[in-house]
């Protein structure tokens, strides 16, 4: 071989370069079509968690990352012992996947001490089954709220260290193996000679890094109800959301809502819901109340399910898409900021008989 040869490059590779550049080509228009419609239901992305067709984790991020879904999530706290056994469709659950963390913000009508004790031990329950299950997922958070979703506690385990009994644990030692923890002060107030602190560790965060807000002095007054605190979101601030933190009545806005999933049978329903100016469509569905199944992707939140009805369970196609004053955006429902007076309409599409 010449030095002449050695500098020049096989005939066959030329046109080998150009047919895969035309494939790159190919494979990320089509990707970009897919998220320019509203709809990640399809092939293209396939799974509960939105990835980039252009690019390949690199080895040490792919050994990080989950392989359990929401789904999954979901089944495992339905599997959880007594009464700390949750539904798949109860109302207000959200569930997050993303990453190498699990985030859960559940929404219930109990007394303050009930809903931290049963938050605090169904966290465990859910820790000890995510390290049976993936070793990738090094954090658990839990979000427990009150019926009008006001922040009680936020929790984050590490699966690693929570004890062997998990959901027979007491609170106080699950709270002592915490990563960290925060008791909003009205819910702390309310309970009877808590043998644990109200904080402890470092702040749970959202799956974008935020720290999730809770208002940790005591508000409420004698007479008072419930506690009063901050509200959020396990993915209320992905995307660019400013999430649905408390505000004045001059910061609130209010939209319409309606979720149709008539074209599977699911009848619709329609609601006017008032949210923090700033938040998202994503926000807006999480204040409605309704269960549903989300996960964090590069792009925002990803919504696969609402109200129990899931995408391709009417065909591989089938699934969730919104719209806002008529017009699907070319963006994550996170990532979109609602305007006062917004009508937004999820409808679940591309139903097979």
């Amino acid at each position: 071989m010449t030095a002449t040869d050695q500098g020049r490059a096989p005939r066959w590779i030329r046109p080998a370069l150009a047919a895969l550049a035309v494939l790159l080509i190919v494979v990320g228009a089509a990707g970009a079509i897919a998220l320019g419609a509203g709809d990640g239901l399809a092939g293209l992305f396939g799974s509960d968690l939105f990835q980039t067709v252009a690019e390949e984790p690199a080895e040490d991020d792919a050994a990080l990352a989950a392989t359990i879904t929401v789904d999954d999530v979901q089944g495992a706290l339905a599997a959880l012992p007594g009464d700390l056994a949750i539904s798949s469709d109860a109302t207000g659950i959200t569930c997050v996947v993303d990453g190498d963390g699990i985030w859960v913000e559940y929404p219930e009508a109990a007394d303050a001490s009930k809903v931290i004790d049963r938050a605090v031990r169904r966290a465990a329950g859910l820790a000890q089954w995510a390290a049976q299950t993936d070793s990738a997922i090094s954090r658990v958070t839990w979000i427990a709220e009150d019926a009008d979703q006001t922040v009680l506690l936020a929790l984050t385990l590490d699966p690693a260290t929570v004890p062997s009994d998990a959901a027979d644990a007491a609170a106080a030692d699950i709270l002592s193996a915490a990563t960290g923890y925060r008791i909003s002060g009205d819910a702390y107030a309310s309970l009877d000679g808590p043998t644990f602190d109200q904080e402890a560790g470092t702040p749970p965060s959202l799956p974008d890094g935020s720290e999730v807000p809770i208002e940790l002095a005591q508000t409420a007054t004698d007479g008072d109800d419930g506690a009063q605190g901050g509200t959020s979101s396990a993915g209320s601030s992905q995307g660019g959301s400013a999430g649905t933190a408390s505000g004045t009545t001059a910061d609130l806005i209010t939209v319409s809502i309606t979720v149709d999933g008539s074209a599977a049978g699911a009848g619709a329903s329609s609601a006017t819901v008032s949210l923090a100016a700033g938040s998202s469509v994503y926000d807006a569905l999480v204040k409605t109340g309704i269960s549903i199944s989300a996960s964090g992707s590069p792009y925002g939140m990803y919504v696969s399910a609402i109200g129990g009805l899931a995408e391709r369970q009417h065909g591989p196609m089938s699934g969730w898409v919104f719209s806002v004053n008529g017009v699907e955006p070319g963006v994550a429902c996170s990532a979109y900021t609602l305007s006062a007076g917004d009508s937004i309409v999820w409808t679940y599409v591309n139903v097979e008989e």
